[in-house]
């Protein structure tokens, strides 16, 4: 099994139930699920159901997701949670999301553990791809991913109605031959 994965400061594993009320917690917060496929309604019913449903998943299926809790280390605390979307494994293309709770925003919590998500990703499972959407109103994941090494595909790029407000997606992509060339 390869979690926990470790960083120093944070440890980044499946979800379990001891997270569900931390996990709710954030999902409730409107700044977060303006940006997420949740409403401010999430239910702890909902977060019970969809950590049952990951249960020994180690990596997401054909186009399943998964979300892994981002600890820290020293505490335990739930900070967050990275989601792997599994695009065509077989081909080795994932695409990655991340969700802080407010207070543990702006600390470098988010790169860290998508930097150690994605060095798992490239260097130990073989990714050849990995895929990142982001909308435009969300500066700091834009910032985020752009300091990881992903590139903006504009081409890729989508408006959409969301949540009742017209917005604009940006699509990112990394390559495993780009993240070899990122300082480690």
């Amino acid at each position: 099994m390869p979690y926990p994965l470790v960083t120093p400061r944070l440890s980044i594993e499946p979800l379990a139930l001891g997270d569900t009320d931390s996990f709710v917690g954030y999902r409730r917060d409107p700044e977060i699920a303006r940006y997420q496929s949740w409403d401010t309604d999430y239910s702890v019913t909902q977060a019970a159901e969809l950590i049952e449903s990951q249960h020994g998943v180690e990596l997401p299926h054909s186009v399943g997701w998964l979300q892994l809790a981002i600890h820290d280390r020293m505490s335990g605390a739930l900070l967050g949670d990275l989601g792997l979307h599994a695009l065509h494994p077989s081909e080795g293309l994932y695409e990655i999301g991340f969700t802080l709770a407010s207070e543990h925003q702006g600390k470098g919590i988010a790169r860290e553990a998508a930097r150690r998500l994605l060095e798992f990703l490239f260097d130990e499972v073989g990714a050849t791809t990995v895929n990142a959407s982001c909308d435009t109103r969300n500066a700091s994941s834009i910032k985020l991913l752009e300091a990881l090494g992903f590139r903006n595909i504009p081409e890729k790029g989508w408006s959409e109605l969301f949540k009742g407000e017209s917005i604009v997606m940006k699509f990112f992509e990394i390559t495993a031959p780009n993240w070899l060339r990122l300082p480690q």
